[in-house]
């Protein structure tokens, strides 16, 4: 897992979730949601532009060691915090 902190600005996938999904014996898929809606897209072209997408984000991510770091602190913060 990694976190795309709020530091990194704008993206391409700020309006909600992307899922790219690889099968063994099928094309891949990918699932994506805006505001109101989901899609599933099986169109190959489709598919290969919503990874381009998602490699952005993961280039744009702070890393798996410094966002498990992250979560961790922010985990810690909040179970220290005094909840009403």
């Amino acid at each position: 897992m990694q976190v795309l902190p709020f530091s990194a600005g704008a993206h391409t996938a700020m309006q909600g979730a992307l899922k790219l999904m690889e099968f063994e014996d099928a094309p891949p898929l990918a699932y994506y949601e805006g505001v109101r809606t989901g899609r599933l897209e099986d169109d190959p072209a489709t598919v290969t532009q919503l990874r381009f997408v998602f490699d952005l984000l993961v280039a744009s991510a702070l890393p798996q060691e410094k966002s498990l770091a992250l979560i961790e602190a922010l985990a810690q913060d909040y179970a220290h915090a005094e909840h009403p």
